[in-house]
């Protein structure tokens, strides 16, 4: 059975996870300062992190520093079974050996957003990893926390291992990944412009039509709308780490040229007007 484990501290821990994905009004394009562990078990998922295209395999562990726009996209009627764990590097120093925690939190720190797939008795010691921390979090014992994250350590630990030297992509990607990745990547470089799809046609030297299916299919959405949630989650960055801005610089500084067209697209993702969100994510600080 799935399980959600919430920490005093900020770790989340979610074990074999089945749920169906519901990416809500935002289509499940999203960002955090937490590091996050992501195991994929079973199923069909492509999962787009930055700039970077995933079919995932069972087996696959992602590792992502959390502040690059990420999101799964599950085939629709096949299983996707993950375990995922979240956790503030700062509070996990304290946890982690004072000689080691360079080398443990490396793979985050200068990977920032990798994969690989785990294989044979790798494979094994890490689902172990994982299930044990799974049982332990149905314990009553007064030290379960402390014990917990030990458990989390272990698995750090073990993840730093995997990742020794370097994280190379070990299958290569296909042509329509490699063009979903190119357009994320342009996106990504031009989102403060206009952009349309006369320039990604010119790009990447495909038909207007090809482009627009192959991205809606790997995707499951359309570039306009990857755009419009590149500009959105850039103006929340904004809002978070530059708390003095203005909404109207914000608009200005992710690519709206109208204050209202922004206003609006803004309400229709997040759920509420940007001076709402600028103002409860202030008195959150």
């Amino acid at each position: 059975m799935p399980s959600m484990m919430q920490f005093t501290a900020p770790l989340a821990y979610t074990y074999r996870a089945t749920s169906q994905f519901d990416p809500g009004n935002s289509d499940g394009f999203h960002s955090h300062p937490h590091y996050e562990i992501y195991y994929f078990h079973d199923g069909e998922c492509t999962y787009i992190i930055g700039d970077r295209v995933y079919n995932l395999e069972p087996g696959d562990l992602v590792l992502m520093h959390g502040m690059t726009l990420h999101r799964p996209h599950p085939k629709a009627g096949k299983p996707y079974v993950r375990t995922t764990l979240h956790f503030d590097p700062s509070a996990m120093r304290s946890s982690l050996h004072p000689d080691r925690i360079q080398e443990v939190l490396k793979p985050f720190d200068e990977l920032g957003n990798c994969r690989v797939n785990l294989a044979g008795e790798v494979r094994l010691e890490f689902e172990a990893l994982l299930q044990d921390l799974h049982h332990l979090s149905g314990h009553t014992s007064r030290f379960r926390e402390e014990r917990m994250h030990i458990r989390v350590c272990d698995l750090l630990y073990c993840v730093a291992e995997l990742c020794q030297g370097h994280v190379q992509e070990q299958r290569v990607s296909s042509e329509k990944e490699r063009h979903v990745q190119h357009i994320i990547r342009y996106v990504d470089t031009h989102y403060m412009q206009d952009i349309g799809l006369d320039d990604l046609a010119q790009e990447l030297h495909l038909s207007k039509p090809y482009l627009a299916g192959m991205f809606k299919e790997m995707t499951g959405l359309t570039i306009f709308k990857y755009l419009y949630d590149r500009r959105i989650n850039q103006a929340k960055l904004l809002f978070q780490f530059q708390p003095e801005m203005s909404v109207t610089e914000a608009s200005r500084l992710s690519g709206f040229k109208r204050l209202s067209h922004f206003s609006r697209i803004f309400k229709q993702s997040v759920g509420c007007s940007p001076d709402l969100y600028r103002s409860q994510l202030h008195r959150q600080m």
